[in-house]
């Protein structure tokens, strides 16, 4: 406002008309950005001084430049076809003041490919810049106006993620304004932004380099309104450095400054730069707070983009603190919000296709009503002349469309698949905690045989066996005269039964911590397994390879209880009469094989519940090895069940 201020005090000093107007066109080009009523405001006053003049190839340039300067935001075609008027108007002025009108069509070429730029066009953008901007800023000799177009140039070409092409860019611009003290502006701007081009190169020491001479440039000018740009790049720069304590220091000022300038733009810049910072050091929830923060600045503005890119972000936030409902429901937004981007992005593609039509059907009726005023010996030509243009554009209008089309097509799987991994993402939270707390049933479990095997052992076991001990000095220490016979055979029948009680706690104190297994290793532990499993009915047969031993203990119980399990299913549902249980070891991978002659069964649903929980019970203990599970059987056939385990946790 303080610039605005000085323009007019300086206007009124002025006596020549004509300068007075341009100096009113210069002040609506600063309130186009603020106040659109009162930049043409002075556009009307600059009309009224210049007279008749407006009506000359110059004026009449300078008056529509500075009238599309006011609709570049507001109606963005309309200050297109202004550019090109005023293109056309300053082609044919012949004032004598070349340098001037050179100046014009450099800034009007620029403008025009900034808004080609908003609508997507960006590469068309970096032509216009090269072909048309730069020779003419080379012609009019003006190293700033060179300077900053080629910063244009590196600022697409660094939002099209080609940083090596752009510090090239950035370079140029270095060369030609690095010793410009009177553009301090233009200076800070340049290396900030070529601060942010080596940043997303990840070149931080020339980031830093650039970051540094900014800030001395920035201590010369600290009222410039890119001073919050400068401590957002620096935030960005000492965040991917892992400095967060300065990052966030500078989102502070950048904050304090962005506020000042009351730019809601900048200012939500700012906050999901400081959000990206918080993400990146991995605090989920100063992150999230930050993003709802940018929240209200995103849904004021009409940019479905960024909306979109915000709630996402939300989400795949809520995800990481494990607010899985709050997760849903800011993805359903961003449903909604990609959904109606899509929509819009189809609407204004096929209105600029309709345009595009409609101005082809105008230019088509021109060149025939011009071609009735025209000699009966051009007829044939200008018709065929018209055919070509027609087929050639039909031509054109079917390549945009079917690249459109596919564009459209591509961005929405990209969304389908962007939901599938967020949705996938939410599975695997739900699938890992499922297996943690399974993990944990099966320690508790093992620890609780553990305990039973060592009580029934210890305590029982000691008891049974000092039974046996007194029953036997009872008899020893007493005449045989003493006792009948059928006082002896009672005796005997209660030691066998005591004998027999032993053996069976020994037996079940072995299933629940088999001895063979903690002391002996694994293949020990599982030829006794087979051995003790053997019935009258059914033979167990049991051979190794290669097992080397070095196993943890957590491997060694989950291996044995798989393959008891596996053993327990045969002897139970097989009705077969042998078993072979294969086991081998080879590049750190266990190889084992539970194979029968039996029945077998259908590998489906219903038959793996009439077996039981054992096979889902199986199949949760390889899953938490790593392992993998596979089941070959059918009616008659028998039953084959191969695992593969690596030894390396």
């Amino acid at each position: 406002m303080q610039y605005s201020d000085s323009l007019y005090r300086e206007l009124e000093q002025i006596e020549n008309l004509e300068e007075k107007a341009v100096s009113l066109l210069d002040l609506s080009f600063f309130w186009s950005d603020h106040d659109t009523t009162k930049a043409l405001l002075y556009i009307a006053q600059a009309k009224h001084l210049l007279r008749a003049k407006i009506q000359t190839a110059y004026y009449g340039g300078i008056i529509a430049f500075y009238t599309a300067s006011v609709y570049f935001d507001k109606d963005p075609n309309r200050a297109k076809d202004l550019y090109m008027e005023a293109e056309r108007l300053f082609q044919k002025a012949n004032t004598g003041q070349e340098g001037k009108v050179l100046r014009y069509r450099a800034r009007l070429w620029g403008s025009y490919g900034a808004l080609l730029q908003r609508e997507g066009r960006a590469n068309e953008y970096v032509d216009i810049l090269l072909d048309k901007v730069i020779p003419l800023a080379e012609q009019t000799r003006d190293a700033t106006l060179i300077g900053n177009n080629y910063q244009n140039v590196a600022i697409n070409l660094m939002n099209q993620q080609e940083y090596a092409k752009a510090d090239r860019y950035y370079c140029k611009a270095l060369s030609l304004l690095r010793e410009k003290q009177n553009a301090s502006e233009e200076r800070l701007t340049l290396y900030v932004n070529a601060a942010r081009n080596a940043l997303l190169a990840k070149d931080y020491h020339r980031s830093e380099r650039m970051l540094d001479t900014a800030a001395l440039i920035a201590n010369l000018i600290p009222n410039s309104i890119y001073i919050s740009m400068y401590h957002t790049v620096a935030g960005s720069y000492y965040a991917a450095t892992k400095s967060f304590k300065k990052a966030h220091e500078h989102f502070s000022e950048g904050l304090v400054s962005a506020k000042s300038l009351k730019n809601d733009e900048l200012i939500a810049t700012l906050l999901y730069d400081q959000f990206k910072a918080y993400q990146q050091n991995g605090q989920y929830s100063e992150a999230k707070g930050k993003l709802l923060e940018v929240l209200p600045y995103i849904e004021k503005t009409s940019s479905l983009t960024n909306k979109q890119m915000v709630y996402y972000h939300l989400a795949t936030t809520a995800v990481a603190l494990n607010q899985y409902q709050e997760a849903v429901k800011w993805y359903e937004v961003h449903k909604i919000v990609s959904d109606s981007l899509f929509t819009n992005q189809n609407r204004a593609k096929i209105l600029e296709l309709e345009q595009r039509y409609q101005t082809t059907e105008k230019e088509k009726e021109l060149l025939e009503i011009k071609s009735q005023h025209q000699e009966q010996s051009f007829a044939l030509q200008r018709n065929r002349s018209i055919a070509i243009l027609s087929v050639s554009l039909c031509m054109l209008l079917t390549v945009l469309g079917f690249t459109w089309y596919r564009t459209q097509k591509n961005k929405k799987r990209l969304l389908e698949q962007k939901e599938l991994l967020l949705r996938e993402e939410l599975k695997n939270h739900r699938q890992e905690s499922k297996i943690s707390l399974y993990n944990a049933m099966l320690q508790g479990e093992e620890k609780e045989r553990s305990r039973l095997a060592r009580d029934l052992h210890d305590g029982m076991g000691g008891m049974l066996a000092g039974v046996k001990m007194k029953l036997s000095a009872v008899t020893d220490n007493m005449e045989v005269q003493e006792f009948d016979a059928i006082t002896i055979t009672d005796l005997q029948s209660i030691m066998g039964q005591v004998d027999r009680s032993v053996n069976e706690l020994r037996r079940v104190s072995r299933n629940l911590m088999p001895a063979a297994l903690l002391y002996r290793g694994l293949e020990d532990a599982l030829k006794d397994l087979c051995r003790s499993m053997t019935q009258p009915t059914i033979f167990v047969d049991f051979q190794s390879s290669k097992l080397t031993g070095s196993y943890s203990h957590h491997f060694l119980i989950s291996v044995y209880r798989i393959v008891q399990e596996l053993l327990t299913n045969a002897l139970k549902h097989s009705e077969g009469s042998q078993v072979w249980v294969q086991c081998s070891e080879e590049n750190d991978m266990l190889y084992l094989s539970v194979e029968d002659n039996g029945k077998g069964f259908e590998q489906c649903a219903e038959n793996v519940n009439n077996i039981g929980m054992g096979l889902s019970n199986i199949g949760n203990r390889i899953a938490l090895l790593n392992g993998h599970f596979e089941i070959d059987t059918s009616p008659g056939k028998g039953s084959s069940f191969h695992i593969q385990i690596p030894t390396h946790e």
